[in-house]
């Protein structure tokens, strides 16, 4: 719970309502008459449509009440005496940890959160900070055995305003270790059970502290392929892989896809958008236990730019931080682009104004790491000491990868107490069928079935966009596709609407630009758009006469081509309608791929590229303009790298999208890549699986995870 800040009446309900506790929901509910009682564990739904719902797992708590309607959490160390007719419910989170609610339904409810302090203190200072914003009417300390001393805070939403409410706030404190213990209600049914919850809060009890053992309700089980790394700095998967949920940054991006702090708490921007002064979280530990400080990002990142690293990343995603590249490139030793002003102040300074600059540092790359863990040996990422919310607990190689939930994390803790990996161990579809993993994507030729109504995998799949586009791409300094008339010939010689139809059945859309949709959605209405563009028509009359008008004059003057394209029906397309054979090459390894783009070995293939942020910059700058690693066509053009550099440094949300949409449309005319198809993700996820959504970029998403049975 974030502490309340000063507020107007009015505008404090609706941050109310804005928050992420059920029972706080249910307050806001009673407070503007709604019916909302539902039955234990249940969703609650309104139609305020301020409210932001968190559902609750409707599954029995993790420490059920025991026949003596007693709560206890042993891993917490509390304990407390239900009054007859109430249950306890546990979220699987600290804010708040418990919840109370009674049985047969009533308008009154109770939490208990806890909160980890950076020191001991004062439990009536505590009590005072965090309730400083609300009609506190009267503060009282309260004795809870011999050791233990409490404040408590009546807040009377009448004393105020016409909304009749009444909550009372209890506080205690045991070491670094802060309880909040809050029950609230309409004013008459408060009155009417003031005895009972009386009795109630006086019942809580500190206990010692035991270990937390796992459930198997609390295991997420997956499947998983070859892991090529778990350092942030080689990696080059989306934020929604593992390392992901063992490492984590100064910022991330939340379910809208929005920048949200993270290790940051708040910064702050000067120079004209070029520098960035980050407030770390003070509460923030390694897994071991070490406090995290500004330091360790200072060297996390200068180690992602030392060459000897070899972070294939490094440049696209730190890139524009002043000193990088001459780190990257030996010239420099130190980023000094990066100044740690405190030991919980971090400076960044950038080269220009870059509105997508913080959405970059939500990529692994920008990732924490811990100094001594990483110089303790080359094997370091067997024990990879994080700050995410899960810590590796077992890696066995090509078999066996168990994440278990971080007691540390500095946010909510996980619902989840393990994430298991089941590494080459079996057909995934088969296991989904079998119960052995929870989550899976949908091969094509399971299409058919998963979307059969009829079928009882139907209810499970989930189907969602993502900005992924799928293109035919040229090396143009290579030949033959050196010469445009045979990159267009081999463009328009593909039948995709076909291709979409029969192959793919229809699981992607036909896409006329390279921007997936969406990806601009956020800028005003007159920005350019995809439907400005129109697809590549299929017409094999056309593509013979353009090779024949090429400088290599038809089919007989070809040189061998090579393609990567690996796939069949587009290989049958070339040769039934230009009359040219290709060799195809398979790679078995996705490590093989980036080699030979490395050694200018490829000439044609077909791929996918993945936003990992939400900005055309992502898409266009990164894999077209001429001095970018990833730009692996060959293409250069200064037109397009004079549009894609303005772009990059515009403030006007629509002034951007006009340069990304005119440096598209110049990329689209030289036929260096051809769009396809926009992806759709197609995913089966088990009944039980709450929490979980499909997001158009890879975030993570472990930590939202929980069960209902």
């Amino acid at each position: 719970m974030k502490r309340l800040t000063s507020a107007p009446v009015a505008r404090l309900f609706t941050r109310l309502l804005r928050q992420t506790s059920v029972p706080l929901l249910l307050t806001a509910a009673l407070a503007a008459g709604i019916s909302a009682v539902q039955g234990i564990g249940s969703p609650l739904t309104t139609t305020l449509a301020s409210a932001q719902v968190v559902p609750t797992p409707t599954a029995a708590p993790t420490a059920t009440s025991t026949p003596a309607e007693v709560y206890r959490n042993s891993f917490q160390g509390l304990s407390m005496t239900l009054p007859t007719g109430w249950a306890a419910f546990e979220t699987g989170k600290l804010v708040p940890l418990v919840e109370f609610v009674p049985r047969a339904g009533a308008s009154v409810r109770g939490e208990v959160s806890i909160y980890n302090l950076e020191k001991p203190a004062p439990v009536l200072e505590w009590l005072i900070d965090q309730a400083s914003a609300v009609p506190v009417v009267a503060t009282s300390s309260v004795q809870f055995g011999p050791d233990t001393t409490a404040y408590q805070a009546l807040v009377d939403w009448g004393s105020t305003t016409s909304l009749g409410i009444k909550e009372l706030w209890t506080a205690v404190i045991r070491d670094t270790q802060a309880f909040l213990i809050r029950f609230f209600g309409v004013s008459t049914s408060y009155d009417e059970s003031l005895d009972e919850i009386n009795a109630f809060v006086s019942s809580f009890t500190l206990e010692e502290r035991g270990p937390r053992l796992p459930s198997p309700d609390e295991k997420l089980s997956l499947w998983g392929g070859h892991i090529l790394t778990l350092d942030p700095a080689l990696y080059r998967g989306s934020a929604a892989g593992i390392p992901g949920a063992i490492f984590s940054g100064l910022v991330k991006l939340d379910r809208d896809l929005n920048v949200v702090p993270d290790i940051a708490k708040r910064w702050r921007e000067s120079l004209g958008g070029t520098r960035f002064t980050f407030d770390l979280r003070t509460d923030v530990v390694f897994h071991d236990g070490r406090p995290l400080t500004a330091f360790d990002f200072k060297y996390s990142w200068e180690r992602a730019a030392e060459p000897q690293t070899g972070s294939p990343t490094a440049r696209t995603y730190l890139g524009d931080i002043v000193g990088v590249k001459e780190k990257l490139t030996g010239e420099a030793t130190k980023l000094v682009g990066v100044q740690v002003m405190s030991e919980y102040t971090l400076q960044v300074t950038i080269d220009s104004p870059k509105p997508y600059f913080l959405q970059k540092l939500t990529y692994p790359t920008a990732y924490v790491v811990d100094r001594a863990n990483v110089e303790s040996g080359e094997d370091w990422t067997e024990r990879p000491n994080g700050t995410g919310p899960f810590r590796l607990e077992t890696w066995e190689k090509d078999e066996l990868l168990v994440l278990e939930r971080n007691d540390r994390y500095y946010k909510d803790l996980p619902w989840l107490f393990q994430v298991v990996y089941k590494l080459f161990a079996g057909v995934p579809m088969t296991l989904y069928e079998q119960r052995e993993i929870d989550i899976t994507s949908v091969p094509l030729w399971e299409i058919d079935r998963t979307q059969d109504p009829a079928n009882p995998l139907n209810k499970d799949l989930r189907v969602g966009r993502t900005f992924c586009t799928s293109y035919l791409a040229f090396n143009v300094t290579v030949p033959p596709f050196d010469d445009s008339n045979v990159r267009r010939a081999f463009a328009v010689a593909l039948d995709v609407d076909k291709y979409l139809a029969v192959t793919l059945k229809g699981t992607a859309d036909r896409a006329a630009a390279i921007l997936p949709p969406g990806i601009v959605s956020d800028v005003g209405a007159d920005a350019p758009s995809e439907s400005e563009l129109t697809t590549v028509a299929f017409d094999p009359d056309e593509a013979r006469l353009l090779l024949k008008q090429s400088r290599y004059g038809g089919p007989e003057g070809l040189p061998p081509i090579i393609s990567f394209a690996q796939d069949d029906a587009m290989h049958w397309m070339w040769r039934e309608y230009l009359g040219v054979e290709v060799e195809a090459v398979s790679l078995p390894e996705p490590q093989d791929f980036f080699d030979l783009q490395d050694a200018k070995e490829l000439t044609l293939w077909s791929t996918a590229w993945c936003a990992d942020y939400p900005d055309p910059q992502n898409f266009l700058e990164v894999l077209f303009h001429s001095g970018n690693e990833m730009n692996h066509f060959g293409y250069s053009s200064p037109e397009v790298d004079s549009l894609l550099e303005q772009a990059a440094v515009e403030g006007d949300p629509e002034a951007r999208v006009t340069m990304y949409r005119q440096a598209e449309r110049l990329v689209l005319d030289d036929w260096v890549a051809i769009p396809l198809w926009h992806n759709r993700s197609h995913q089966l996820v088990q009944t039980h699986v709450r929490g979980y959504e499909p997001s158009p970029v890879g975030i993570p998403y472990l930590q939202d995870i929980y069960f209902e049975r």
